[in-house]
């Protein structure tokens, strides 16, 4: 195993996800103590390693290294190089696999845990914002793993499910582990670190440019079975995920959306090209349950109905149909005179008539009557706070009960930003308020 320091100097070496990183790493047989201590000569020798990197890897000091790996031990972020035993193999196994990782929170093994990549885009509506959640949820609930890269939207609601259902989730950042980016995350970047995993490839004070982004999206889906698009324009990053997904053997799902919507595009463009639909988290367990039997727990899900049929015991197959009435079998709903032997006299056709209008009156009432409950009880739910904690609460009292509120004005009354904005979140997928066009905010 090579000294950490030595996978530190590499990595600062050489551009991140760079071709010449594979050259060197396929050359030197994956040993970076040997890529170190090779020469201009043997650099020179390495097929497919660009000539112009070569005075760096001839610079030998190892101070930045040094510094690197003191401000990770100071700051209690973990390293994890290439040739570590809890280096994934799924990773090892991809294109452009990335030498080293910082990570704050708890290592697992990755290989042996369905992992699930939900990825989108930031700009999302209430049907991607709630599908997101919901399936998020019930993944970690089936016993599974949500990976995503905490970008705003789709990926923040996704990790915002995972941990609502009290589940390890993994973020990928597109910078170094010292920010949080968008910084509204930094709460929920914490929440993360302290029961699940942030990651990223990208050297500790790596500010989050535009192009690290695409970069990062391969590790997402590298470490995921597969890949799931909640919501996606054409030239959504979750896009570029999807590829790397294709690239790399993995699994795509996609949930259709609405045609003619900007951000069912991708989503319904990856149907298309043949991704697997998914309409909830049980779509995708149902792939690996037989792979993973020991991690999968489809019982857990929400409403789950077992399937039933003669096969063995405790399989879930298809439910039996239900019989088909022969020619000589009628049910309650068919006409009631067949097989009478005395046609019924106009006066009596008139009052059956009467009568079936009069049933049919009563029942739009009934109907009109029964929808007239639904709503009210809707409205009373929405008005009823008791399931809202003491944070929610507060935020929702200070809403006006026409017009809308900012996030900036709430936090005037001394609540913390992030925490204004990770409530706003929850009082949203719990249907109390709603957001607006220009970051404004308003009762639901």
């Amino acid at each position: 195993m090579s000294d950490i320091l030595s996978w530190i100097w590499l990595s600062t070496k050489l551009p991140i996800a760079s071709p010449n990183v594979d050259a060197l790493m396929t050359h030197f047989e994956h040993n970076a103590d040997s890529i170190y201590n090779a020469s201009s000569e043997d650099y020179l020798t390495v097929s497919g390693l660009d000539p112009k990197y070569i005075d760096a890897l001839c610079d030998k000091s190892l101070d930045d290294a040094r510094d690197i790996y003191d401000w990770c031990t100071e700051n209690n972020v973990g390293l994890l190089p290439y040739d570590s035993k809890f280096y994934p193999q799924r990773l090892r196994d991809i294109e452009k696999a990335p030498i080293l990782l910082y990570f704050r929170g708890k290592l697992i093994n990755f290989d042996d845990n369905v992992c699930i990549a939900l990825v989108g885009t930031r700009r999302m509506t209430d049907y991607g914002k709630r599908e997101g959640y919901r399936i998020a949820r019930d993944l970690i609930l089936g016993g599974a793993i949500v990976v995503s890269g905490m970008a705003r939207g789709i990926d923040t609601i996704c990790h915002r499910g995972a941990l609502d259902a009290g589940g390890y989730t993994i973020a990928v950042l597109g910078c170094g582990i010292d920010k949080a980016y968008p910084p509204e995350n930094e709460y929920i970047m914490d929440e993360i670190a302290r029961t699940g995993l942030v990651l990223t490839e990208f050297k500790p004070f790596t500010p989050p440019i535009g192009s690290n982004f695409p970069i990062r999206n391969r590790i997402i889906s590298g470490l995921s079975l597969g890949t799931l698009v909640v919501e996606a324009d054409a030239k959504s990053g979750a896009m570029i995920t999807a590829k790397y997904a294709e690239k790399q053997g993995r699994d795509i799902f996609s949930i259709p959306g609405n045609v003619g919507e900007l951000n069912s595009i991708g989503t319904n463009r990856l149907l298309k090209k043949g991704a697997k639909i998914v309409t909830g988290a049980l779509d995708m367990l149902e792939e690996y349950e037989y792979i993973y039997p020991h991690r999968i727990r489809i019982e857990n899900l929400p409403a789950f109905m077992p399937k039933f049929s003669s096969g063995s015991a405790g399989s879930r197959v298809s439910a039996p149909r239900k019989p088909i009435a022969s020619k000589n079998e009628f049910s309650a709903d068919d006409d009631q005179n067949i097989g009478s032997s005395k046609p019924l006299s106009f006066s009596e056709e008139v009052e059956a008539v009467k009568s079936k209008e009069k049933a049919k009156n009563k029942e739009k009432v009934k109907e009109k009557d029964t929808e007239k409950d639904k709503i009210q009880a809707k409205e009373k739910a929405v008005r009823d706070t008791s399931s809202l904690n003491e944070t929610e609460k507060k935020i929702y009292s200070l809403f006006p009960d026409e017009g809308n509120i900012s996030a900036d004005e709430i936090s005037r009354s001394g609540i913390a930003v992030a925490t204004v904005l990770q409530n706003l979140t929850m009082l949203e997928i719990k249907g109390f308020i709603k957001t607006l066009p220009g970051g404004v905010f308003t009762k639901a």
